[in-house]
């Protein structure tokens, strides 16, 4: 990597500037208004405010694309048009953004956003050769932006480093705090203009002249001596996982898919380093990479595909499932071609990939409405079963239809549930309900819906997770007004029914939960085996397990236990509780309490 000097730096930053304005205009527009977001100097409007940061995100490598594409045409000028195009583009996206509770909490829209991301950044790989092909300038091009990326890292992340230590040094040297905002702001600055800028200044424009292959040396020992090894390492791990199973004669595991598919990702890369050299190198795995890498891969696609319709089969298709086949599709048809097409074009493989991942994000052929249709699918197929069945569901079944629920629920599609269960799905809400609706901290109570289908697990094997079982109250979203005039001392304290016990600290006391005889206890932090204060839990636990399972409707002051003794006072509030009964049994699984103390 060459260092370049001052004057090197500004004259391609100046140039950067020239060639890619609205980029760059973009990419430094993006950042200031991310970092004012982040300081709070924009206002409280989160919504807008992320709708719009997302929007620049997705617009820097749309811009960088475009302009690659127009330099290569014979006349530019006739395709200016297309950078204002991109600019409607991404205000439609912009628009069609919902509220940011929607989209935090739908994956639909995170999916899409990343998937146009995505697009965006394999745009860039192929933009410059739309409709002009040159084999030498395209790898050239790929080298050249390889570079690129890890040069831009480099020096970003440097300047980067340099400013950390730089304010890290004045906040431990002269006592100046410094906001822990600015460290997010510094590290904004650098990835979204310093690397942007960067990435941008060592483009050729005459990409297609660019013929002439320099094949480094470090790229050969990176190929021959790390990138094939391990790709053999991977195939003889496969192979021997294929054996294993052959022998044992079951299925693949599903994560057998992600390896497979990492390994041909990896082999990808490794044809794109070598294609130019690969009949003249002297090194044979090197020279012979092409054809037998894709001959072996040829067994691994199978089980690619075995593994990943098992789980289909089982379980119908999610975004995560589709994508798998999506992908396992684009390396079978990758490999075949470059197996049987002599006149293969390293450029296939990033323009098809980008038109699989447009086509993924939108359409009844989309990752969303695909994987809707399956899940709906696969919900009335366990549900005709457990019907059949006198309503009566095994474990696994149960658990099946509550994760279908809650993934539909991400999805606003639960009224799809209706026409078959005869129920309306969208009134299933139990907290923060409004009108059949969600509310701001709702959620779905999927124990409630199998209760109200009237389904019921065979031979008691979720007594723990029967709905009638399982109790729970958050106040913390609840206007609650507390008296607590007098208190001297507060502490918030957390619980967990996996420790025996738990331990923190008010005023000159020790406080301790003790799981086995549900009680919050004091103790002298001079005598650590002097109680001066027993809170029992259990009995009001037991009095609020007579009421619904979602304690939301519960009057607030049963939440609250009032103890004092001679020396102390205490008032215990429960913030948010979780418990459930086991026959003649109650199990605490998760308090968070606040504790007043007064010492008289």
């Amino acid at each position: 990597m060459n260092f370049p000097s001052l004057n090197d730096l500004v004259g391609k930053a100046t140039g950067a500037f020239q060639r890619f304005p609205a980029t760059l205009l973009w990419a430094i527009s993006g950042t200031m208004y991310t970092i004012l977001a982040v300081d709070g100097t924009l206002g409280e409007d989160s919504n807008t405010q992320t709708k719009i940061i997302i929007t620049l995100i997705l617009g820097v490598s749309w811009f960088i694309g475009a302009q690659f594409f127009i330099e290569q045409q014979r006349n530019p000028k006739k395709w200016l048009w297309l950078k204002p195009a991109m600019l409607v583009l991404l205000f439609l996206f912009y628009w069609r953004i919902p509220d940011i509770s929607v989209f935090d909490e739908s994956p639909v829209y995170v999916t899409r956003f990343f998937l146009f991301l995505i697009a965006g950044h394999l745009f860039v790989f192929f933009a410059p050769f739309v409709g002009k092909w040159n084999h030498r300038a395209y790898w050239n091009y790929l080298n050249a932006l390889g570079s690129s990326i890890l040069r831009s890292g480099f020096f970003s992340g440097v300047l980067f480093l340099g400013l950390i230590l730089a304010l890290s040094a004045v906040d431990a040297l002269f006592g100046v705090r410094v906001d822990g905002d600015l460290y997010f702001q510094v590290f904004l600055f650098c990835l979204g203009i310093v690397n942007t800028w960067i990435y941008l200044s060592d483009f050729p424009k005459d990409m297609h002249q660019q013929t002439e292959i320099h094949f480094k040396k470090a790229l050969e020992v990176l190929v021959k001596y790390i990138l094939i090894p391990l790709i053999i390492l991977y195939i003889l791990i496969l192979y021997a996982y294929a054996a294993k199973i052959g022998v044992q004669w079951e299925l693949p595991q599903g994560w057998v898919s992600y390896l497979v598919t990492a390994l041909a990702l990896l082999g990808f890369v490794v044809q794109v380093i070598i294609d130019p050299v690969q009949k003249q190198s002297d090194s044979w795995t090197i020279s012979k990479f092409h054809p037998w890498f894709y001959r072996l891969m040829l067994p691994l696609v199978g089980l690619l595909f075995i593994a990943i319709f098992r789980r289909i089969s089982d379980y119908g298709i999610t975004e995560n499932r589709y994508f798998v086949v999506v992908i396992a599709c684009w390396i079978l048809g990758t490999i075949l071609y470059l197996l049987f097409n002599r006149n293969r074009k390293l450029i296939i493989l990033p323009c098809s990939i980008f038109v699989l991942t447009l086509l993924a994000s939108f359409g009844f052929w989309g990752a969303a409405s695909v994987s809707e249709r399956s899940q709906v699918a696969q919900f009335q197929k366990v549900y005709e079963t457990v019907l059949a069945n006198e309503k009566l569901s095994t474990s696994d079944q149960s658990s099946q239809l509550r994760s279908i629920l809650s993934y539909l629920e991400e999805r606003n599609a639960l009224t799809k549930l209706d026409e078959f269960t005869g129920v309306a799905m969208g009134g299933m809400y139990t907290n923060g309900s409004e009108n059949g609706s969600k509310g701001e901290f709702g959620w779905l109570d999927t124990y409630k819906v199998l209760d109200s289908l009237g389904i019921v697990v065979q031979n008691g094997a979720e007594n723990n997770l029967n709905p009638g079982n399982y109790f729970y109250y958050d106040g913390n979203y609840l206007p609650i007004e507390y008296d607590i005039e007098g208190y001297q001392n507060m502490v918030s304290f957390l619980f967990w029914n996996n420790y025996d016990k738990a331990d923190t600290f008010i005023g000159d006391y020790r406080v301790t939960y003790n799981n086995a005889n549900m009680n919050v206890e004091l103790f002298a932090k001079t005598n650590a085996d002097s109680r001066v204060l027993g809170i029992s839990l259990k009995d009001r636990i037991i009095a609020l397990s007579k009421n619904d399972k979602d304690l939301s409707k519960v009057d607030p002051k049963e939440f609250m236990i009032r103890t004092e003794n001679d020396s102390l006072k205490s008032l215990l509030i429960f913030r948010d509780i979780d418990f459930y009964k086991e026959r003649d049994s109650i199990h605490l699984s998760r308090a968070n309490i606040l504790l007043l103390l007064k010492q008289k």
